[in-house]
């Protein structure tokens, strides 16, 4: 029986090259779950059926991967990078993919994938910034892969704000877009709040708030004291991008709550053509906020038939440092 528990645990599983099939695997972690309930009063037996299990639910994956030397753990996290079909180069933390890189030539590895394609709310915001910032300086929170450099253009100033510093290390070595498009770049490691705090006021043209950890939001970026800084760190007609993309929870109330305080707020929900999603852009939700709203105004129009919404006014959802909660905003529907 422990010989089939652990030969279920490889059906349909990708490690060690095997091919990929989610329903087999699903009917393999059935099929122990059934040995396991045979096996109860046996405790060897029903602890090699859980470790069977773990097994089968992505534990093969992960060891082919540690073995490869493709995961590297820190104390926000474990992270992977995995090559897809020799097509893509991912770096997956937990559940989320937070950057693409597609392979096969150096204009491919410089295309705007997953959350930050072109037609994606910050890919739009990234096509207008020149007309309304000719040298802008953009800050960025949330570093990934670095994907969205892709969008930079050479006379602008970038800075990226990241937490981990083993992300950074990822980016720069594993991941072609800061080396082909901002190698330059500035790259300050710690807390983005705390970083922002410590720089003058009006230190950004355009600011990008995608920091995220898995399906979890950092709640200290999405208060009305975080939110107070980010205008403060801009300048007056600045541009701000909060990427609210989200399984299971809808922050736009939060975001909205927060726009009500002086700020002009459009929202962006995208998603990909067929085309598009051979390249790797994903669907996403971006929030806009401007303390101008000319320059909410300007994004719109270079934006031509690609639309924005305006943002539903929200009070009652606002987060603060003292307090903040998610039961209001889980979606309990897909």
């Amino acid at each position: 029986m422990a010989v089939v528990a652990l030969s279920l645990s490889l059906v349909g599983t990708t490690g060690f090259g095997l091919p990929q099939s989610n329903a087999l695997a699903f009917c393999g972690g059935i099929a122990i779950i059934a040995l396991a309930v045979v096996a109860i009063g046996n405790r060897a037996l029903f602890a090699l059926t859980l470790v069977a299990l773990m097994l089968n639910m992505g534990g093969w994956e992960k060891v082919a991967l540690s073995l490869a030397h493709q995961m590297t753990r820190s104390f926000f996290g474990i992270y992977s990078v995995r090559t897809v079909d020799g097509q893509a180069r991912l770096l997956v933390h937990g559940t989320t993919a937070h950057g693409i890189e597609n392979l096969g030539s150096p204009a491919r590895e410089r295309m705007q994938t997953s959350y930050y394609a072109p037609r994606s709310g910050v890919g739009l915001a990234m096509h207008a910034l020149p007309g309304i910032f000719p040298h802008a300086r953009v800050g960025v929170v949330g570093l990934g892969a670095g994907t969205l450099a892709c969008a930079s253009a050479p006379d602008q100033s970038w800075r990226f704000y990241e937490i981990d510093p083993k992300v950074v290390t990822i980016a720069r070595t594993r991941f072609h877009f800061l080396a082909r498009r901002q190698p330059s770049a500035s790259i300050v490691v710690g807390d983005a709040r705390m970083m922002l705090a410590g720089e003058p006021s009006a230190s950004a043209d355009l600011l990008v708030i995608a920091a995220f950890s898995s399906d979890s939001v950092p709640m200290h970026l999405l208060t009305l004291e975080a939110f107070a800084l980010y205008r403060r760190h801009l300048a007056a007609n600045g541009l701000l991008m909060v990427h609210i993309s989200n399984r299971c929870l809808d922050l736009r109330p939060v975001v909205a709550a927060a726009a009500a305080h002086g700020w002009t707020a459009r929202v962006r929900t995208y998603y990909p053509t067929q085309a598009e999603t051979r390249d790797h852009a994903g669907a996403s939700m971006w929030i806009m906020l401007s303390p101008a709203p000319e320059t909410i105004a300007v994004v719109e129009r270079a934006s031509g038939t690609e639309r924005w919404e305006p943002l539903r006014a929200s009070a009652s959802a606002a987060w603060t440092d003292d307090h903040a909660s998610i039961l209001r905003l889980i979606k309990w529907r897909g």
